[in-house]
């Protein structure tokens, strides 16, 4: 599978102040990605992050209110792991140094082509399969495909859902981890408030899938991958 076709199992959030520009570069993104979701600025953006919990954030830089830098760093408080996409009007050092510093992924000049895009997108999976393989492998017959959402048992394909694939992913991206109620909770669920109860049942749905013994409980502490 090209890059370009991984696209359609990713969503993106487009934050853009000016409705006809955003408009336009929803409609090119829309042609690729699974889901696109837009706001019309840092503070609409961040309530839509915490709703949908996209893979990619593209917004603009110059906003009121809040601007680009901002934005990201409010996601990065919240401990976002999305890809960052800063599009500006602006190519000025001080912007650029600014993107480095802020540890930010792509730094994008309007207008945007198709080129720039592609080339942006092949970044991000470049920079998601150095992390952990598209194909994780739990165990030599169990395997994780992050893309497709399923687990691979003995060469039968299992869906998970939404929250089973986000909890799996986020268990494999560090193997040695143990991550936190709290961690889970937002990685999961965003902004909704869950409880103990609630994430302890989606492990346990998980667990029938995966088998019983890989997905061990770390007393008052959270969850890791065996």
């Amino acid at each position: 599978m090209n890059n370009i076709s991984r696209l359609r199992n990713k969503t993106i959030l487009l934050v853009e102040d000016e409705k006809i520009i955003r408009e336009n570069i929803a409609s090119m993104l829309n042609c690729f990605f699974k889901e696109v979701y837009t706001a019309y600025d840092g503070f609409d953006g961040i309530d839509k992050y915490e709703e949908h919990l996209p893979d990619i954030v593209m917004t603009d830089l110059k906003m009121p209110t809040m601007n680009g830098f901002e934005l990201i760093d409010e996601l990065k408080k919240r401990s976002s792991t999305a890809y960052t996409i800063i599009v500006s009007a602006h190519t000025d050092t001080e912007h650029l140094i600014n993107a480095i510093n802020n540890k930010i992924d792509r730094y994008l000049i309007k207008p945007l082509t198709e080129n720039e895009l592609f080339d942006t997108f092949n970044a991000y999976f470049e920079k998601i399969d150095t992390q952990i393989a598209e194909n994780f492998i739990i165990e030599e017959n169990i395997s994780f495909n992050l893309d497709k959402k399923t687990l691979t048992i003995n060469e039968k394909e299992i869906h998970l859902n939404k929250k089973e694939a986000l909890l799996l992913k986020l268990l494999c991206h560090n193997i040695d981890t143990t991550f936190s109620y709290e961690e889970i909770e937002y990685q999961v669920w965003g902004n909704k408030s869950m409880s103990i109860s609630a994430i302890r049942s989606v492990v346990r749905d998980l667990r029938k899938k995966l088998g019983s013994g890989y997905i061990v409980n770390i007393s008052g502490s959270g969850y890791r991958l065996r």
